[in-house]
């Protein structure tokens, strides 16, 4: 109720002499309880309230995570003042790049020392520049040159024949052999790494070259047979018969050391089994102690055909 509302009642009601003002405020007390209460609604947010909360959030982590830095983290310079932002004096320095090697469009300068002193020293007289980048990265120091051509040797060879010695290990010397023995011209740089690796000495190389069979066998057959221990007399006993041609180099380190002898072959290739049976079948007919009579009998009967060598054998063994 309004205020002037109040005070024009109470100028009515004084004019009435029976007018009782206690009564009259505990009435208009009593009243005011039926005045309905206005519903409270909260204020709506505004784009600004959300603008200023959004700073707060973001700024005030941001200013605790600088003061609460320790080193230096930036610098200033105005003037003659010079002010710094701290950072952290934990953080590990970055660790230093490896020194840059010099280059020259793209080519190393080790390289280029190289091709220098292999320039000066001649070689270029006997390897192209592509040659001589070749030998620098197969690895060829320029020490080995200088040996091969003290030795007289860099005209004798490519220089991916150079690259081949010296990762197969070939020393000058054992080329000095061979090229005193007047070998060096009868194998490839290939068959000169395996017979070097292979351990072919030079006095093996001489027997197999005074009985003639020098030519008659591949570097890796002469590395076979000298490693399966072949001797010189067993190839001129199977030339002799007629077998050299015959058996591969395989087949006659297997003979050889199978104790087969060139008689024996000779009973075989008589009757007409020399081409029956494999290497390894005569090898083990052979030291089964099978007569070729046997394997006649077994020929005469129908029965060799359907048999191994293994077979013959068994066979011979029941019987006997």
């Amino acid at each position: 109720m309004s205020t002037q509302k109040f005070r024009n009642d109470l100028r009515d009601n004084n004019e009435d002499p029976d007018f009782d003002l206690d009564s009259y405020i505990n009435e208009q007390a009593n009243a005011s309880g039926d005045i309905e209460e206005e519903s409270y609604t909260p204020p709506q947010p505004t784009t600004r309230r959300n603008l200023i909360a959004i700073a707060l959030f973001v700024l005030l982590p941001a200013i605790w995570f600088i003061t609460s830095l320790e080193g230096p983290l930036f610098t200033f310079d105005n003037g003659n003042e010079t002010s710094t932002v701290t950072q952290s004096q934990n953080v590990a320095p970055a660790p230093p790049l490896p020194p840059r090697i010099s280059t020259t469009q793209g080519v190393s300068g080790v390289y280029l020392d190289y091709l220098q002193a292999a320039t000066e020293a001649g070689y270029t007289e006997y390897f192209s520049s592509t040659g001589i980048q070749a030998l620098y990265n197969g690895g060829v120091p320029l020490s080995y040159l200088a040996e091969l051509d003290n030795a007289e040797f860099l005209e004798d060879f490519s220089y991916s024949a150079v690259i081949g010695l010296y990762n197969g290990g070939v020393p000058t010397e054992y080329l000095t052999q061979l090229d005193e023995a007047n070998y060096l011209d009868e194998f490839s740089y290939s068959a000169i790494i395996g017979l070097y690796n292979g351990g072919v000495p030079m006095s093996y190389l001489d027997q197999l070259n005074n009985s003639g069979y020098l030519d008659e066998f591949s570097y890796s057959a002469i590395i076979g047979l000298y490693n399966g221990g072949v001797s010189n007399e067993y190839l001129a006993s199977m030339d002799q018969a007629g077998y050299l041609d015959v058996f591969s180099y395989s087949a006659l380190i297997g003979l050889y050391n199978g104790g087969v002898t060139s008689q024996y072959l000779t009973e075989l290739n008589t009757a007409g089994f020399l081409d029956t049976f494999s290497y390894s079948g005569i090898i083990g007919i052979y030291n089964a102690d099978v007569p070729v009579s046997f394997i006649q009998e077994l020929q005469s009967r129908d029965l060799l055909e359907d048999m191994s060598y293994s077979d013959v054998i068994r066979t011979y063994n029941n019987g006997n």
